[in-house]
């Protein structure tokens, strides 16, 4: 299955509009998509299976919660603290925040104030002709929040993405660092059955925020 938050930002590219995206069904790897504009939304769909939708773009009023900046050092110490291994970690392979030599690694942790934190750096690798790749920076704002969700509290639930959206507000540069934020947002704090709710923040080294991301989450169990 793909990676949502690569799939999202090219999808949001190819719109081209401030949108939010709902995932509706499971990406499918190494196939050619259609961006299908409809009166009031956009699909994102299989051409060989035109009536499933797999993702699905509306637009919206940007609207991101905020949150206090994370130094660095901070975002380090939070790292130290990720909870998974290499025997529990559910997606060892992902470019973003798996355990390869070339993953981006975003191992979030817990800050001590529920919120939860990991540095974060873009490698020149991420440079396509002059331009930063962006669909890097997605996929750590959805894997800093999916640890969030599944591991802080009591509850340890494994869950998918379904409703993200991210804006970036500054230039990022290759090979600085950054420190990435997770926490609740403005949705409530804990499950509301098999549903909660998170956002992300992305600080620079003078506590800017450089870009922003909400997203909502199911439950898998």
């Amino acid at each position: 299955m793909g990676q949502g938050g690569f799939t999202c930002h090219q999808f949001v590219e190819a719109i081209g509009e401030p949108v939010t995206v709902a995932l509706r069904s499971p990406i499918p790897l190494e196939t050619g998509l259609d961006v299908v504009h409809l009166d009031d939304c956009w699909h994102l769909v299989d051409p060989s299976d035109p009536g499933t939708v797999i993702l699905e773009a509306t637009r919206w009023d940007v609207d991101y919660p905020s949150t206090n900046a994370v130094t660095i050092e901070e975002a380090a110490v939070a790292r130290e603290a990720f909870p998974l291994t290499a025997d529990t970690h559910p997606a060892p392979h992902c470019m973003s925040c798996g355990l390869g030599e070339h993953s981006l690694h975003v191992h979030a942790g817990p800050l001590g104030d529920g919120r939860w934190a990991t540095p974060f750096r873009l490698p020149n690798w991420s440079l396509i002709d002059g331009e930063v790749d962006m669909s890097l920076l997605w996929m750590a704002m959805d894997c800093s929040c999916g640890w969030y969700i599944s591991h802080s509290g009591p509850e340890h639930r494994q869950a998918v993405t379904v409703q993200f959206a991210v804006d970036v507000h500054h230039q990022i540069t290759p090979e600085t660092d950054y420190a990435l934020v997770a926490w609740h947002g403005d949705y409530a704090p804990t499950w509301d059955g098999r549903k909660r709710g998170a956002a992300a923040a992305l600080f620079d080294p003078s506590g800017t925020c450089v870009a922003s991301s909400r997203s909502f989450w199911v439950a898998t169990g």
